[in-house]
């Protein structure tokens, strides 16, 4: 009943929209006959098995769902189509994981007040150590509002998927297209090398997370351990973007890259060549790691500008989003794997061959030579540049202010969410994976979404209502009793993180000048990196002043701050920064620098 009123509303919506419904008769959907098998098998299970769920019912509750995977596929060109599939295979993946059965959390049930109805949740039940729990019903309908029922991250795509088909078919204004992108980047050979260097890159680092985790803790490692760990990695970083952004515009951005990754690389390899690391080794790889890592991530931003056009920069940016928030989920799940089976030694090894299958990849890619006067540049006069071109651009200096408040807003919220789950809401330890597995799936979906969301509404306006988003949902949930309320809010906020990310990346690469692009993106990373350690120091101060539940409302109204600051500072006129004789001329600065707000050119 919920799935079908979801359904009505998205019909209703479109009229809304100034959609036309009579555009689906020409709809011609192929092998609609699969899609009526599974519902026959849905129905079939529901007849035969009313008290429970038995082995045969979940083998046909798997079958039912890989028949609706054939039809998708069938009509894999209709628009919308790939997120209904995508919802799908994650509500198949939660299912096939855990013998047929979709896993539900017990306080979703209790606030959908369907706890006492036995032999209604034939397909669903609450299933003892759960595998991808954060798949499973994880959210709720609350019981006093109509049709209260329980669903999932894959029921939630799946509805977007039909909201975007109905709107898509039917011709309205509401959600504009953004797939032709993505089906572009595939002419540009470049960006895909270095999409597959950062995805191997990204995967063996959160691999390589929990195996650093596993060798601290069995070390009798303490909480001071392990944030110094996190401090050793993380303030290199900082002190690298603020001086060091100036290397990524004066030197091959390739060789940047490729030196970093074969360094990092042969740090990681260290910890299995040298027998078991101690806890100093680790401290020194985790300085390594976040040194050069300060050096590779603002050259590779800088540079997929020169490697895609500018209409697809949001869809590569998408992608390089989307790719990361993947491996946040899946990386520690196959790290736990490993561990648990063969020790922390072959998760050490695949971090290391994934530096290196990222070092070969990028080593491939063609990027333009640095100019003869860029090379020439005195160090000391480059970062001074860099440092007044942010402070002169409003634009830049809007996204800088943002950046830092998110960071620390973000950094006061995070290490105070376990507490905030165990003891405010009385979870069990294995909810804090669904917590973080709801913001990831929000964030991956809302990446997909960004380059359909960039042509309906100018970046700027995009970055601040994701801001925005954010802080409301934070704010929200710092005031909730239920778990599956929070992870609902979870779900936004990861929705607006999503958007933001992506956006915010795309402005500065769009609108800074080419010579002057490393240094900005570099610094961003240190604004990154330094609000995040100051407010990691806050979150302490904070919590134990003001209680949890006070510290997440503070987290939530600096979001909301930082995107009161951005739509403030970002509508002032842009003052053009004095230029060295030998430095960027004006023609180097965005086009569109007399305006008060910088439009898209989208």
């Amino acid at each position: 009943m919920l799935a079908l009123t979801i359904f009505l509303i998205c019909v209703l919506s479109v009229p809304l929209a100034g959609g036309r419904l009579a555009e689906l008769v020409h709809l011609r959907l192929r092998a609609l006959w699969v899609l009526a098998l599974a519902a026959a098998l849905q129905i079939f299970i529901a007849r035969i098995a009313p008290d429970g769920v038995r082995t045969m019912d979940g083998a046909l509750h798997i079958t039912s769902y890989a028949l609706a995977g054939v039809f998708v596929v069938a009509n894999r060109r209709i628009p919308g189509f790939w997120l209904l599939g995508l919802g799908g295979a994650l509500n198949l993946l939660a299912i096939a994981t855990n013998h047929g059965v979709m896993p539900i959390l017990p306080s979703a049930l209790a606030a959908a007040g369907l706890d006492s109805a036995p032999g209604v949740f034939h397909n669903s039940a609450i299933v003892a150590g759960a595998h991808l729990p954060f798949l499973g019903d994880v959210f709720a309908v609350p019981r006093p509002l109509p049709f209260h029922n329980v669903f999932s991250p894959g029921d939630v795509c799946i509805s977007l998927g039909a909201l975007v088909a109905l709107h898509r078919v039917c011709r309205s204004r509401l959600i504009p297209s953004g797939a032709n992108q993505f089906l572009e980047l595939r002419h540009h050979r470049g960006f895909a090398r270095m999409w597959g260097a950062q995805a191997a890159s990204n995967l063996g680092d959160w691999v390589y997370s929990l195996a650093v985790a596993t060798s601290l803790s069995s070390r009798g490692g303490t909480s001071k351990a392990f944030a110094l760990l996190l401090i050793l990695q993380v303030a290199p970083s900082a002190v690298v973007g603020a001086m060091g952004g100036q290397l990524v515009d004066r030197m091959s951005r390739k060789k940047l890259m490729v030196g970093a990754d074969l360094l990092r690389g042969l740090a990681v390899a260290s910890l299995f060549v040298a027998g078991p690391p101690s806890r100093i080794h680790l401290y020194a790889v985790a300085f390594c790691l976040g040194l050069f890592g300060a050096l590779f991530l603002p050259s590779f931003q800088a540079s997929l500008p020169n490697l895609v056009p500018q209409e697809s920069l949001v869809a590569a940016n998408s992608l390089v989003s989307t790719t990361f928030h993947v491996a946040v989920m899946a990386g520690p799940i196959l790290g736990g794997v490993l561990v648990t089976r063969l020790g922390i030694g072959p998760a050490f090894a695949i971090n290391a061959c994934s530096f290196g299958i990222s070092a070969i990849l990028v080593a491939g890619v063609h990027l333009p030579p640095v100019p003869k006067e860029a090379e020439d540049e005195r160090p000391l006069r480059a970062m001074v540049q860099g440092l007044r071109y942010v402070a002169a651009t409003p634009l830049v200096r809007g996204i800088f202010v943002a950046l830092g408040l998110l960071m620390v807003a973000s950094a006061i919220k995070t290490p105070l969410e376990p507490l905030f789950i165990l003891r405010t809401l009385g979870g069990k330890p294995e909810m804090l994976g669904l917590v973080g597995g709801a913001w990831g799936v929000g964030m991956v979906l809302r990446s997909l979404a960004a380059p359909a969301a960039s042509r309906r509404w100018p970046r700027e306006r995009l970055f601040v209502m994701s801001i925005a988003l954010v802080g409301t949902a934070v704010l929200v949930a710092s005031q909730q009793r239920m778990l599956s309320a929070v992870l609902l809010l979870w779900l936004v906020a990861g929705i607006g993180n999503g958007a933001g990310t992506v956006v915010y990346e795309t402005l500065l690469q769009e609108r800074v000048p080419d010579s002057l692009r490393g240094r900005v993106l570099a610094a961003s990373e240190a604004v990154l990196d330094t609000a995040f350690l100051f407010g990691v120091f806050a979150a302490g101060l904070v919590g134990d002043r003001l209680g949890i539940r006070a510290a997440f409302a503070v987290s939530g109204c600096l979001f909301l701050s930082a995107a009161l600051l951005t739509h403030v500072i970002m509508r002032r006129p842009i003052t053009l920064p004095d230029q060295p004789e030998d430095g960027p001329q004006p023609a180097d600065l965005p086009e569109t620098a007399d305006l008060t707000v910088l439009p898209s050119r989208q």
